[in-house]
Order: structure tokens, then sequence, then C-alpha cells
């Protein structure tokens, strides 16, 4: 009997690793040179990938217009994406998009390094102070949206 426990504990605890891997591997999505849709979205395959802790300018969508810099971060994040990308899992958020930490040949960590740029800020709401340095550096360098021609402040979340 004793024997019998101990086969079916181990086969649990196989059953649980063999779990676990399968779901670190569906947690990474990677592609080449995604689709940028604007500052802070991309497509990796058929996922929409939302970058985690970035609130970038909203594009052109029908009768709305672009917001100021919404261009810059658009083509800042297809400069930082143009090779491999990956993107690890964070959540899904109320779209149902991934919204992911990303990384690419042009950099160790897209979503500070389009914070960086001056043309995204840290979306605190989220990431809570994850990204604050990168926002400061932009910040202090007057970069972008941080630069003599701010967007109003409403046009930027918390």
């Amino acid at each position: 009997m004793r024997h019998q426990a101990h086969g079916e504990a181990s086969a649990k605890q196989a059953m649980g690793r063999v779990m676990f891997l399968a779901f670190a591997a569906a947690t990474l999505i990677t592609c080449d040179a995604p689709a940028v849709h604007d500052g802070d979205t991309l497509r990796c395959g058929d996922e929409r990938v939302r970058l985690y802790g970035v609130d970038a300018p909203e594009v052109a969508r029908g009768k709305t217009p672009a917001q100021p810099f919404a261009e810059e971060a658009r083509l800042a994040l297809i400069a930082l994406t143009r090779g491999h990308v990956a993107c690890r899992f964070v959540n899904r958020d109320r779209y149902g998009r991934f919204v992911g930490k990303c990384w690419s040949t042009a950099t160790p960590d897209v979503n500070a390094a389009v914070i960086r740029s001056g043309f995204a800020s840290e979306y605190r709401r989220y990431s809570k102070g994850f990204y604050a340095k990168a926002e400061a550096e932009a910040r202090a360098a007057g970069r972008g949206l941080w630069s003599s021609q701010r967007l109003p402040a409403a046009l930027t979340r918390r």
C-alpha cells in the first residue's frame, strides 16, 4: 500500500512538472519584425501584444485624430522591434490582448526603451513604478512628451 501511494504521488508530481513546463512555454512568444499598431501595441504572429507598463499616445482611429507624438511613438517601437522579438506574458488586458515584457535584438527591454525615448510614458496604474527610472531619464533629457511641446495633462494616463 505504501509503495502504491508513493507511485501515485510521483505520477502526480511528474504530471505537475509537465503542466508547469507547458504553461511556461505558452507564456513566451517570439517573432521577427512584428507589425506595430502604435507606440505600445504590436502583433507577434496571431497575438496582439500590449507592452506592459507603457502608455503611448493614441494613433488616429476613424474620425478621432491622432494624439500628439503618436506617430513618433509608433516609429520608435518599429525601430526597437526590427529584428527578433520575444515577449514574456504578464497578463491579459480587458480587450483580451497579451500584455507582456518584451526584448529584441535591438534592446534587452523594449518596454523601458520606448519610455526612455520620450514618446511614451510609464503606465503606473499597472506597472507600479517598474519603469519610473526610464521615464525620469526621458523627462530629465526633455525628450518627446517631456519636450517644450508637451502633451496636455488630460492626454496622459497614470
